[in-house]
């Protein structure tokens, strides 16, 4: 009997201890002190100590709800944008309570600040991840007012000053390769599109300084960024220049040459002439206006002599590349031929052309055959030229 009072009264104690897994909770609304409104921030539960217990954010209607692990003295603590700090006074959380308390919010009073003017200009789409890789911090950068400064007369000028690569000069031009290693070219990009390697890509023949808006260069495979990554050779990545937010600039580039070619037929060469041609860049594609005059003793054969005039004008790309030497192309070409007895013919076709262009420095020779009337084949004529263009913008 002893025993079992002895067990009923250890029972009785051990339920009247308080128990460590009941908790005390404070909990409320924080509202602007100005406006009533509910105000966002956070709010933080700490004890008389400074010792954090929790933190929260307010709901949308400036809710919250902490708990405290054992009761005694605690204080709240509200910090949000636009509002000044606030602490409330001490207040004690007995066991197992559930206390509600409002918060009040003070707003900060507004602030006069100076002046301030910011000048820039709009960065278009296309070139948001070009600035946005600058500020990173991997990779060598150059920009528009940069090159302007500089002012390079060609890309390859403009590669010459990059820490991450060199310039090997080749037969056709330059090879462009890791300075760590000559033996490794990087991948080259224009506009965010692969056109090859260092060793492919011909960076005078496609491109010219005035035409870049900005270049980005990695050395390695550890800074080049996902999407020029094609090796452990690094990168080249070239955007061309902009006139206006979004806008591709239109003229690239102009070229001026001279050029000698004539009629190629059974009887052999006839209505040899020579004349000049002009590049306009415009985009993709050139357009090419050519002046001749046929010089009567350039020929061969017993093809007649004939005087003249011939006026041509063609528009042509590189379907295998940008960066490749070979084009093709469609146009006119008029004609005005004299004959030996001043009789005058007027003549005028449709033409199809091919050719191949290697630069050589700041001179680019040229070889070029056209088709004339090339749908008529049985009055088909084929004409070549060859010559050499000066870059002159």
């Amino acid at each position: 009997m002893r025993a079992a009072v002895f067990v009923v009264t250890g029972a009785l104690l051990l339920a009247a201890r308080p128990s460590d897994g009941v908790g005390q909770v404070v909990r409320g609304q924080v509202k602007d002190r100005t406006t009533g409104k509910p105000a966002l921030g956070v709010v933080t539960l700490i004890d008389t100590g400074g010792v954090l217990i929790g933190r929260i954010p307010t709901g949308p209607q400036g809710q919250y709800a902490l708990t405290a692990p054992r009761a005694g003295a605690y204080l709240l603590q509200f910090v949000g944008p636009g509002y000044g700090p606030y602490v409330t006074r001490e207040f004690t959380l007995a066991f197992g309570e559930t206390r509600v308390m409002g918060l009040e919010a003070v707003p900060l009073p507004p602030i006069a600040l100076d002046t301030v003017i910011v000048e820039g200009r709009p960065v278009p789409r296309r070139l948001a991840g070009f600035f946005e890789r600058k500020s990173g911090g991997f990779g060598e950068f150059l920009t528009r007012e940069e090159l302007e400064r500089w002012n390079p007369s060609q890309p390859t000028d403009v590669l010459r000053r990059m820490q991450a690569v060199n310039l090997v000069p080749t037969d056709l031009g330059y090879r462009v390769v890791s300075r760590r290693d000559p033996r490794c070219t990087p991948g080259v990009f224009l506009d965010g599109i692969y056109m090859g390697t260092g060793a492919e890509f011909d960076f005078d023949a496609v491109l010219t300084a005035e035409q870049i808006e900005g270049i980005e260069v990695y050395g390695g495979a550890g800074q080049i960024p996902a999407e020029f990554n094609r090796g452990d050779c690094g990168a080249v990545v070239i955007w061309t220049r902009v006139v206006g937010p979004g806008q591709v600039g239109g003229l690239s580039h102009f070229d001026l040459g001279a050029e000698a070619g004539g009629w190629m037929s059974s009887e052999g060469f006839q209505q040899g002439r020579a004349g000049v041609r002009g590049l306009i860049g415009l985009g993709a594609v050139e357009v090419s206006p050519a002046v001749h005059v046929l010089v009567p003793s350039f020929r061969t054969g017993s093809a007649a002599e004939r005087s003249g005039v011939e006026i041509q004008l063609s528009v042509r790309g590189r379907p295998f590349g940008r960066g490749t030497p070979w084009y093709g192309g469609l146009g006119v070409t008029f004609l005005e031929l004299r004959a030996p007895r001043f009789v005058i013919n007027e003549e005028q076709y449709f033409l199809l052309l091919a050719g191949a262009s290697l630069p050589r420095g700041a001179v680019r020779p040229f070889v070029e055959v056209q088709a004339l009337n090339p749908f008529a084949f049985s009055n088909t004529r084929f004409q070549v030229f060859a010559g050499a263009v000066v870059r002159v913008y």
